[in-house]
């Protein structure tokens, strides 16, 4: 479940104060090459969160309606659910439409089930068939960083589902090396520098997820680009550690082809 929302513009103008260049020259030098440039896929290169915020919003409306319950109260039970599953099978959109199902039991009256069940099969349908938007200029500035670095990809979620999502983007050729955790912790990033030969001290994550991009990415020695975006998946927010000097912040994706 790449599953809101830190308040800020992900795709608004590049600014002064958001430059992290001077910072990376200092580390990598002016006009390093050859970096490992490690990319998080969900709401970094596309759209997919809202999507799962449009499903919730369409599932709270549907209980509402039929009484019993208010907002906070499904609100609550549907993250029960979602984090309960996300332990038991992983994430994916799939995964998200069981935990929708589950809560029907537990707040709806028994007579509206079997009708419930029908609509919440329809809410999953859209989610499942809807199309992960490339974001804006994210396809024009790998163009130009695939010239000067090694890009790989590292993204949580079910495998067959990420994979789906990086063929209908166009984006696979930029990435030489593809990932698809369980998880996002300072273990996996610890695997996946061992597995791919990278040297931490020239490999940067760049992602939109302080909890499972920056933060774990820091803790298993390498250096961070934070993205921030609109609608991440509020679980995903964390406190971020500027004062470590490895890691910068910046507000739209084309500004990587200015850092790196």
């Amino acid at each position: 479940m790449e599953r809101g929302g830190v308040a800020h513009n992900a795709y608004g103008r590049l600014r002064a104060a958001d430059r992290g260049d001077r910072l990376l020259d200092m580390v990598f030098g002016t006009g390093a090459a050859g970096l490992n440039l490690i990319f998080d896929a969900d709401d970094t290169l596309w759209e997919s969160n809202i999507h799962f915020l449009e499903a919730e919003a369409a599932f709270i409306a549907m209980l509402e309606r039929v009484g019993g319950c208010g907002r906070d109260a499904i609100r609550k039970t549907l993250r029960y659910h979602e984090l309960k599953i996300i332990a038991e099978a992983g994430y994916g959109r799939v995964h998200y439409v069981t935990a929708l199902h589950r809560v029907i039991p537990e707040l709806a009256p028994a007579h509206y089930h079997k009708n419930l069940r029908g609509e919440v099969e329809q809410i999953g349908r859209r989610l499942l068939n809807r199309r992960c938007e490339v974001m804006p200029g994210v396809a024009e500035t790998l163009e130009v960083l695939a010239k000067r670095h090694r890009l790989l990809l590292f993204t949580k979620g079910h495998p067959d589902e990420q994979l789906a999502k990086l063929e209908h983007s166009g984006l696979r050729r930029f990435f030489s090396r593809i990932g698809v955790p369980w998880e996002k912790n300072s273990l996996n990033y610890q695997l996946l520098l061992a597995q791919a030969e990278l040297d931490p001290a020239r490999t940067v994550m760049i992602g939109n997820s302080p909890r499972s991009d920056i933060n774990p990415a820091l803790e298993a020695g390498l250096y961070a680009v934070y993205i921030p975006y609109l609608h991440t998946w509020e679980l995903e927010d964390a406190a971020i550690d500027h004062a470590c000097g490895r890691v910068v912040t910046v507000t739209a994706f084309p500004h990587l082809s200015e850092v790196f």
